[in-house]
């Protein structure tokens, strides 16, 4: 019930939710009797009508998700125990559907997760991922479309172990630790998308993890530039996809799943 009830909320408190619900209600309060509230309706139209225009007009998204992509550099170790690599985005529907093994952002992780298997070819192979959502499609698990898309690229996932119940980051670290029994001697490569690198370093530190990032794909250079972009869509993406791990950041720093509230 708590999995579900924080997909809803997240569904309600995201950016692009946020604000056209301050635009409904702006609008709504605005033909109020009562000139206070038609006042305050006033006011949440203009500020939500500010907020649209600076998405438009600015890199806003560049620069919230840029702190989370540039925490965690790739440094080669010399030698690593093990890789470990978590799911996010397989489209189960779209699989069962059309018939063809499909993700998204989760394809820059497979390929950073195929190029560390070469080079370490005596390291033990992780995926984690069960399903991100209440009630997966038909059963299909996040693992299922993995292996697939992993087996056409290469990935010797005969070598692999998997995990494929957990739902969230804190069960990708959890779950994964009770198959692997991962000791702090040994050295991990985590691979995920450098934005959610933060989030997932603290999670796997939690739960007896010692992991090293290795970031799959970036949206940004990593600097700050200020410049009118006119990309509604790519810039409350890339907000969205912050909010959601500043959010998670705090909520996971709150509930004891991370020991630190920016890891680093």
């Amino acid at each position: 019930m708590a999995f579900a009830l924080s997909k809803l909320l997240w569904d309600v408190v995201s950016p692009g939710s946020l604000l056209t619900l301050m635009l409904i209600g702006g609008l709504a309060l605005g033909h109020a009797s009562r000139p206070a509230l038609a006042k305050a309706g006033r006011a949440l139209c203009f500020l939500a009508a500010f907020c649209f225009g600076t998405i438009t007009l600015l890199p806003v998204g560049n620069w919230a998700i840029s702190p989370l992509e540039n925490r965690f550099a790739f440094v080669p170790p010399d030698h690593v125990d093990g890789i470990i690599i978590i799911g996010g985005d397989e489209q189960k529907e779209i699989t069962a559907t059309r018939g063809t093994p499909t993700a998204l952002d989760s394809v820059r992780r497979y390929v950073t997760f195929a190029v560390m298997a070469r080079r370490y070819p005596d390291a033990k192979l992780v995926f984690s991922g069960g399903s991100p959502f209440p009630y997966p499609f038909g059963g299909m698990k996040d693992s299922d479309i993995a292996r697939s898309i992993m087996t056409d690229i290469g990935v010797p996932t005969d070598r692999m172990t998997t995990e494929k119940e957990s739902r969230n980051t804190y069960e990708n670290a959890t779950f994964s630790a009770a198959i692997v029994h991962p000791d702090l001697s040994q050295k991990w490569l985590l691979v995920t998308s450098a934005w959610h690198m933060p989030r997932a370093i603290g999670c796997f530190r939690k739960a007896g993890w010692n992991v090293l990032a290795a970031p799959a794909g970036y949206f940004t250079t990593g600097t700050y530039p200020v410049y009118a972009s006119f990309r509604f869509a790519e810039q409350m993406e890339l907000l969205t996809m912050a909010a959601h791990e500043y959010i998670g950041l705090a909520a996971y720093w709150a509930m004891g799943r991370t020991s630190t509230l920016w890891p680093e």
